[in-house]
Parts: C-alpha cells; structure tokens; sequence
C-alpha cells in the first residue's frame, strides 16, 4: 500500500475512533507518515458540553476528560498503525489547542531519528535548544523533522531541572503539564515568530507533549508555508 493509501486509512479511522469514544468526530484529519513517525493532526473536535465546560472556564475538566478517553483510543490506535504499516510504534504523544479547536497525536518507533532533508534542521534544533535552556535547561538531545511544508515535530530529551522531578515525584504532574504548556508554547510561538524562515512560512498552532518519566518531549508546529 501507498503512503498515500495509508495516510487515508488512519485518517478515517482516526475520526471513527474519535467519534467513538469521544460522542463527535473532527471535522477533517491529516496523518503525516515518515519511517519512524506518524503526525495525525485534528481540526475541530469540541464537542458540545466541552464548549459549555470552556465557557465556564472548566478548562482543566475538559483536559482530565480528553486524557480518560484518550488512554481508551491509544491502544486502538496503536494496533491500527501497527496493522496499516507493519511496525510497532512505541511512543505516543497528543495535545490540543481549545482556541484554534485544533490538536495533534505523535506516534514514534522508539527515538526520532534525523530523516529529514530540511535545509535548516541544524538551526531548528538550536533555536529549540535556546528556547528550552531559557526556560528550562540545555536539552541533552534535539531531533527535528519536517514531515511535508505544513508539519514539523521535535523531539527533546533531558529537559527536566531538579525541582521539576521532584514536582513529578510528589504526584502534581498535571500542574507542571499546565505550567510548562504555557510558558513553552508562548516562548516558541515568539521565536518561531521572530526566525520565520527557518519555517519556510509561519507558524500557524504549535502542540507540546511530555513523558515526564522518561524525561522526553515532543513539539509539533504546524506550518502556514509560504506561498512558492
């Protein structure tokens, strides 16, 4: 089968899963395969008691919900990819965005490699690696692949300071998730922002995810690509 093919195939699956578990299906999906990474990238997906919940700033009862139904999809998921393209994909990230109504799920084999012919991966990474050590440390290890001119993913490892673990270790896991969402995102955004053409366009969402355990994280930019 095609990339094509089977970027079609999870896409639907995708949204029949969603749809499942979720009570409404996105209203378009986009997967994006590469060897060891599939980006499967979501648009408007709030369901109706999710937009009450919003407008009642519940934001943190609409977060817990979606990561309860996710831990019921991923294991789906994961069969289903692994069905479509004959390899087992260990890692799993996801993250939304509640304004753009938009979010993304990462599958990686194990690490990211660097299979990308991106002109400006090398100044990517060390953007990255500015922005992380800004507002956390000096990652040990940046990975970056474009998997086509609108997406991007990053992966990042030993990111972590003391207080942070210690943080992860007393169980407040979900109040640094939130902490670190919104201070890395708006620090990106302004650096994405400022080194646009490293994007070869703009940078329309931006998506972070973390295994803290493992001390990983991966970042998804979607890209508004110039026009040629």
């Amino acid at each position: 089968m095609e990339i094509k093919d089977k970027q079609n195939v999870l896409a639907g699956f995708t949204a029949r899963l969603l749809r499942k578990h979720f009570g409404k299906g996105p209203e378009a999906v986009f997967v994006s395969i590469a060897y060891d990474i599939i980006c499967i990238y979501v648009r408007d997906l709030l369901t109706p008691v999710e937009k009450v919940l919003l407008e009642n700033e519940q934001h943190a009862m609409v977060y817990a919900t979606r990561d309860s139904l996710m831990e019921k999809c991923l294991p789906e998921l994961k069969e289903q990819i692994k069905e479509e393209t004959g390899h087992y994909f260990k890692h799993f990230y996801y993250d939304w965005n509640m304004e753009t109504n938009g979010g993304v799920i990462v599958a990686i084999k194990d690490l990211l490699s660097d299979g990308s012919d991106y002109p400006d991966l090398q100044k990517v990474n060390e953007l990255v690696g500015a922005v992380t050590k800004k507002t956390e440390r000096l990652p040990d290890k940046v990975k970056s692949v474009k998997l086509n001119n609108r997406t991007l993913v990053i992966y990042r490892e030993g990111i972590l300071v003391n207080i942070e673990k210690e943080i992860v270790r007393s169980g407040e896991e979900e109040v640094l998730r939130k902490a670190k969402g919104n201070l890395e995102k708006q620090e990106l955004r302004e650096a994405f922002d400022k080194e646009s053409q490293l994007l070869q366009g703009t940078a329309q969402e931006i998506f972070v995810d973390w295994s803290f355990e493992k001390d990983q994280s991966v970042i998804v930019v979607i890209i508004n690509p110039n026009d040629n």
